[in-house]
């Protein structure tokens, strides 16, 4: 099995786990951790950029088949898998991979962090007040800014430290005891048409530049007339986009629950109703442009501006790779059928490293080794027309409310 084959095989596993770890109620990590090993596995046996690259392109692929909603399960995975395979690899002992393992996760659970506080609740105010008016009543709880950061900092710690050990034990115990010969997959691999028309819809790469505008827009503030006029621009390109409907329950879960979240803190902080309403409509708003951003461009027009993407930067460590190895990957049916051999394999496994590793070392490995990746038939042909112009012009209409009153 020559590199390309096999680095692909790998990364068609990692997109499968990462679905189901973004699609599950429940158990993100466990159903992701899969992915991990395979990702893992790439860096071992073929370098850190080939890693890197493969983890890239399973993210990636998993944005075009359910857009960027609860993307954040999976990342962690993708970010430090490839590192700790190839650690392994190098022989090195199982502290110094814990310690790596931490650092990423405690850097990316704080990002995330600052995205909650600063993006969905709407600013440390909202964050501190409802977390003095949830703990205040005890009596022996600190109050105050810096004793709400530090307890969301030692929760960070305490959930990187936890994940971190469990990543490492399963990762080591799956690559020490990887099957020789691995066979294919036991599940069957439906075939069946995988195109894209683009007739009917944008660009896509006109919509993923006006999602992007739209989506610094919100970013920027919380004013009636700028939330206005995005929810009127996104309610036309709704309209007009013939968008399809697969992600939209998912993002409209997501909305739900960011906007309640968003409206309950600012409550519980005594900002006032109107101050509440404004963060929880710009919560709802920015799921609702990322839904509308998958739904419009489709996963194959997602694909190709990612293709496109990642061939300017081939210049970047592991660009060129995920590049190559996103053109082989598939989203149709063999992804459906994957899914449900890997749930299958972890639904009655208990839930601890050493079971977990054991349980999947063969559902990734014959799943690897019977993938088979599709010659990279036809592709969008992608051509900018009036419509598409217009769509991106008109998603920078609600930022005259921000300069109208600098002029």
């Amino acid at each position: 099995m020559t590199d390309g084959p096999e680095r692909t095989g790998l990364a068609h596993v990692a997109t499968v786990s990462f679905l189901g770890s973004r699609a599950a109620p429940s158990g993100p990590f466990w159903l992701a951790l899969p992915g991990g090993v395979a990702l893992a596995r790439v860096a071992a046996r073929l370098g850190l950029r080939s890693g890197y690259g493969a983890s890239a392109a399973a993210v990636l692929q998993t944005v075009a088949v359910m857009g960027p909603a609860r993307i954040n399960n999976p990342l962690t995975q993708a970010m430090t898998a490839p590192l700790l395979g190839r650690m392994e690899a190098r022989g090195r002992p199982a502290w110094l991979q814990v310690s790596a393992c931490f650092a990423l996760r405690f850097v990316h659970y704080t990002v995330l962090t600052a995205i909650y506080i600063w993006v969905v609740l709407g600013g440390l105010d909202a964050f501190t007040g409802s977390y003095q008016t949830l703990t205040g009543w005890l009596g022996f709880v600190p109050q105050g800014e810096w004793a709400a950061l530090a307890l969301a900092f030692a929760g960070n710690l305490g959930w990187a430290a936890i994940y971190s050990t469990i990543q490492v034990l399963v990762y080591r115990r799956a690559l020490r005891a990887w099957p020789a010969g691995a066979g294919a997959a036991a599940h069957e691999l439906p075939e069946g048409p995988d195109e894209w028309r683009q007739s009917g819809r944008f660009d896509p790469r006109a919509v993923a530049v006006a999602a992007t505008l739209a989506t610094i827009l919100l970013l920027s503030g919380t004013s009636w007339p700028l939330l206005a006029g995005v929810g009127a621009w996104l309610a036309l390109a709704w309209a007009f986009s013939r968008a399809d409907s697969g992600a939209v329950a998912l993002g409209a879960g997501l909305g739900a629950m960011l906007a309640v979240t968003a409206l309950t803190g600012a409550l519980l902080a005594g900002l006032g109703l109107d101050q509440a309403l404004r963060r929880a409509v710009r919560a709802a708003l920015l799921v609702a442009v990322a839904t509308w951003l998958r739904a419009a461009a489709g996963p194959e027009g997602l694909r190709e501006v990612f293709r496109r993407a990642l061939r300017h930067l081939r210049r970047l460590p592991s660009a060129r790779e995920a590049a190559t190895t996103l053109d082989g990957l598939d989203h149709g049916p063999r992804l459906i059928a994957a899914g449900r051999a890997l749930a299958a394999a972890l639904t009655p496994v208990e839930k601890r490293p050493a079971p977990i590793a054991d349980a999947v070392i063969e559902w990734v490995a014959g799943e690897a080794a019977g993938f088979r990746a599709d010659a990279d038939g036809a592709r969008p042909r992608l051509r900018l027309r009036p419509p598409d112009r217009v769509l991106v012009a008109l998603a920078l209409l609600p930022a005259f409310p921000l300069i109208s009153p600098l002029t």
